[in-house]
C-alpha cells in the first residue's frame, strides 16, 4: 500500500488533486483509516490514475472521465466521444492558425511591411450573376468562412446540374443586418453568368448595377488576413476625401482550387466625393 503522499509523488500529481478525485468519486483510495482518515492506495491503482490523466489530457471534463474510466460508456460511445473531441480540437486549431496569420500580418504592418496599398479608381459595369444568400454572425473569417465556402459549393453544384456556364471568377457581397444585437451580416455568394440564364430552383439571378465611381485595391493571400486589407482600404478612402455609397464587393480573381496563399481578391467599394474634400 502507498500513502497518499507516496502515491501522488509516484503518479506525478498533487495530494490536493487526489483528494478532489476522491471527493467526486473519480479515484477512491483502496483504504481509509477509520481513526485518522489517512488515505492509502493500492499499486494497481496507478493504471487507473494513468487512464484518468490520459483522458483529462485529451480535454475531457472530469465527469466524462469518470464515466469512461469506470466503464459506464460503451466502446461505440467512447469512439463517438473521441471523434467529437477530435473535431473540436481541429476546429480550435484552425481558429488559432487563422489568428496566428492575422498576428503575422499585423506585425508586418507595425514593422512597415505591407503598410502601403495601391488604390485604383474605376467604374464597374453591370454584371448578371447567379446568387445564393445566407446570414452570418458577423464579419471576420471565423464567422464568414464557415458560411461562404459551402454557399459557393452549393451554387456551383446547382449551376452545373442546370447546365449553366459560370465563372471562373466569383463575387461576394456583404450587408450589415439591422436587427438583434446589430452584429449580424447578410452574405451573398455569386458567379457571373450570361444574360440568357434564368433563376433556378435553389438560386436567384440578378444584375449587379453599374457603378460610376468605385475604388479598388487588391488583396493577395489568405482570407484570414483580408480584414487587415479592408481596414487599410477604408482608412485610405476616408483620408482621401471619399464617402461610401453602396455595398462593398469582393471579386475573387484567383480562388478555389488554388491554395489560399495564392488567392487574389479585388476589393471594390462604391464611393462619392466628400463635399468638404
Amino acid at each position: 500500500m502507498f500513502s497518499i503522499g507516496e502515491f501522488a509523488s509516484i503518479g506525478r500529481v498533487s495530494v490536493r488533486m487526489l483528494r478532489h478525485y476522491d471527493e467526486i468519486g473519480l479515484l477512491t483510495p483502496a483504504r481509509v483509516d477509520p481513526f485518522t482518515g489517512y488515505r492509502s492506495y493500492d499499486g494497481r491503482q496507478f493504471e487507473e490514475l494513468g487512464r484518468i490523466l490520459m483522458f483529462k489530457d485529451l480535454g475531457f471534463r472530469l465527469d466524462e472521465v469518470k464515466q469512461i474510466v469506470h466503464a459506464q460508456v460503451s466502446a461505440d460511445r467512447l469512439r463517438r466521444m473521441l471523434v467529437a473531441k477530435r473535431e473540436d480540437v481541429a476546429h480550435r486549431l484552425d481558429l488559432d492558425a487563422a489568428r496566428l496569420r492575422r498576428i503575422d500580418a499585423r506585425l508586418r504592418a507595425v514593422e512597415g511591411e505591407d503598410s502601403m496599398i495601391i488604390v485604383d479608381t474605376k467604374s464597374l459595369p453591370a454584371t448578371r450573376v447567379a446568387v445564393v444568400t445566407e446570414n452570418a454572425a458577423g464579419y471576420g473569417p471565423q464567422n464568414i468562412g464557415p458560411v461562404i465556402g459551402p454557399m459557393y459549393a452549393r451554387l456551383a453544384s446547382s449551376l452545373a446540374r442546370d447546365g449553366v456556364e459560370f465563372g471562373p471568377s466569383s463575387i461576394a457581397l456583404y450587408e450589415a443586418v439591422d436587427d438583434g444585437d446589430g452584429t449580424g451580416i447578410t452574405v451573398h455568394a455569386a458567379f457571373e453568368i450570361t444574360p440568357d440564364v434564368d433563376a433556378g430552383e435553389d438560386y436567384d439571378v440578378t444584375e449587379l448595377p453599374a457603378i460610376d465611381l468605385a475604388l479598388t485595391t487588391v488583396h493577395h493571400g489568405s482570407m484570414a488576413t483580408i480584414g487587415e486589407t479592408w481596414e487599410q482600404f477604408m482608412a485610405w478612402i476616408d483620408a482621401n476625401g471619399y464617402e461610401l455609397s453602396g455595398i462593398c464587393r469582393e471579386y475573387y480573381l484567383v480562388s478555389e482550387p488554388a491554395p489560399q496563399e495564392n488567392w487574389v481578391t479585388e476589393l471594390q467599394q462604391p464611393v462619392v466625393r466628400r463635399q468638404d474634400a
